[in-house]
């Protein structure tokens, strides 16, 4: 036999015809002259010495050969397509890898579905999050380890760009029979006798110390809990107090574990935003998930905040 030389043109003619029924239908979709057309398939079958088709039928009859081309054109050219389009998509930026790094433990209740949000839009971009809690997320976006980043604070970082997501209010919670459970809104002194329950993390993290509780000398003694669940527990058999956001303690209150509370009559507010490195500004898919991720928050999330 001679070497072989079927090219996915060959392909494509052979699909035409079998699509369109004859040889002129055929070249005028494949944008060829009839007589090309003629030849192109001439020679295919002076490559395989056999018939493809049976001349002079309408639609075109393909003999056992040209069925068996037809079937792999079949097979092959929609997945030619595809990464066709895939390669134009890599160079218009819609594919690549986005690695999240968050610094809040309870980020993930509104995080998750926003990614899964997101995967329906841009399936060939790999999500993926930064393993563990992190405090510097920032430092991992600076040592391209993190590609995007929640963060509670906006600071002046040379090639960082925060975006505004949301603020939210951040409640007190106490067990139902506390004595502070009759009180609606706490002030700054109810703190300073009791146990502080929160997540482990470096003071100027936690809102209610740095801008509650510091101001006016109140340092409580505290207890710290990587869980949610656990702080909860913990407020609820009345082993100390704690301050969370209130999307995440909804749930709790809903079934009657706990009770929230005011944090001072303004209200104690934090806010998080999203962070990424400036050059990766021109990255349409990293921008198209921050506005996902704030969309979907304000879709799910009780009584957030527009934060500017």
């Amino acid at each position: 036999m001679k070497p072989h030389f079927l090219e996915l043109r060959h392909l494509k003619t052979l699909l035409a015809l079998k699509e369109s029924g004859s040889v002129s239908s055929a070249a005028k979709r494949i944008h060829l002259t009839q007589s090309a057309l003629s030849h192109q398939i001439k020679l295919l079958e002076e490559q395989y010495e056999l018939p493809l088709f049976e001349r002079k039928t309408q639609p075109i009859h393909f003999t056992p050969a040209g069925e068996r081309l037809v079937q792999l054109a079949q097979d092959i050219l929609p997945k030619v397509i595809e990464a066709e389009s895939d390669l134009i998509r890599v160079k218009q930026g819609e594919v690549g890898e986005l690695r999240i790094a968050v610094e809040c433990h309870t980020c993930f209740d509104w995080l998750m579905p926003a990614m899964d949000r997101f995967r329906q839009s841009w399936g060939l971009v790999e999500l993926d999050i930064v393993s563990g809690f992190h405090t510097d997320t920032v430092g991992l976006l600076l040592n391209h380890r993190a590609d995007w980043a929640v963060v509670a604070k906006k600071e002046d970082t040379s090639g960082i760009i925060y975006n505004p997501l949301f603020s939210y209010e951040m409640v007190a919670i106490c067990s139902k029979d506390h004595p502070l459970a009759q009180k609606m809104i706490w002030e700054a002194e109810d703190f300073r006798h009791e146990t502080l329950i929160h997540y482990p993390v470096p003071d100027d993290m936690l809102d209610l110390l740095r801008k509650v509780l510091y101001p006016v000398g109140i340092n409580p003694t505290r207890r710290t809990s990587e869980l949610t669940i656990a702080i909860i527990q913990l407020v609820a058999s009345r082993r100390g107090v704690a301050a969370l956001p209130y999307w995440a303690v909804k749930p709790y209150l809903e079934r009657g574990y706990v009770v929230a509370r005011k944090i001072t009559k303004k209200g104690l507010y934090s806010n998080l935003y999203g962070a990424m490195r400036e050059s990766d500004l021109p990255t349409v898919y990293i921008d198209d998930f921050h506005k996902t991720v704030k969309a979907e928050s304000f879709a799910t999330l009780p009584d957030l905040l527009v934060l500017e």
